[in-house]
């Protein structure tokens, strides 16, 4: 069942100042149920038991299912993942990496660490990525604008010192978030727990496969 831990990400965005602690429950509940049972198959009244609430208070708050899909959305998009990528780029981009093992390794751990610590709110997420293209629209425009440019700025320094292969950089990010989103499919749609041992292995490939 979902912990009001599973909110961290939308209490750390201020994203639930105008909720009240009802709205919160019946958030709580959204998330656990939309992510085990997805969208679809998902009922407000299944949603309003386990919140301990009326159908009428998400309607009254929500509107409807899509309603309540759109609070949790939403925020994710518009604030939640911008401020989220922005405070991981500046712990990577703020100093130079001594070696391309030490920047894989960062990029890596940092994501699996916020796997874990979101994996629900993740789950809903990325299928409404692959579901629906306004989502996805509206998510690649709410990037932080310096996201890439930073991102790149540091591949360009790796490549001039000659510690990563002189590849387009779109080519080596498309590597590096291949091996990446095949484990996160993995841990979040068919409950496959990635052993640390396997994030090394992933991180030994990759930089064999990036090395100069």
């Amino acid at each position: 069942m979902a912990q009001a831990s599973d909110l961290k990400l939308f209490q750390d965005a201020q994203a639930l100042e105008n909720f009240t602690d009802k709205q919160i429950r019946i958030l709580i509940a959204a998330i656990d149920i939309f992510s085990e049972k997805g969208y679809a198959n998902a009922s407000t009244k299944e949603i309003a038991d386990q919140a301990g609430v009326s159908e009428g208070n998400i309607f009254s708050k929500f509107g409807n299912k899509q309603g309540l899909l759109d609070a949790i959305i939403e925020p994710v998009v518009s604030m939640v993942f911008p401020q989220t990528i922005a405070s991981l780029l500046d712990v990577e981009t703020n100093r130079t990496p001594v070696s391309l093992h030490a920047f894989i390794s960062d990029f890596m751990i940092n994501r699996m660490r916020f796997l874990v610590e979101n994996k629900k709110v993740l789950k809903i997420f990325i299928a409404e990525l692959a579901y629906n293209q306004e989502t996805r629209t509206h998510y690649m425009q709410s990037l932080p604008t310096s996201f890439l440019k930073d991102l790149k700025s540091q591949l360009n320094t790796m490549k001039r010192n000659h510690m990563i292969v002189n590849w387009n950089n779109d080519e080596i990010m498309r590597l590096i978030w291949s091996v990446i989103g095949g484990a996160v499919i993995d841990y979040l749609f068919f409950d496959r727990p990635i052993a640390k041992i396997e994030v090394t292995h992933m991180i030994d490939a990759l930089v064999r496969a990036l090395s100069r």
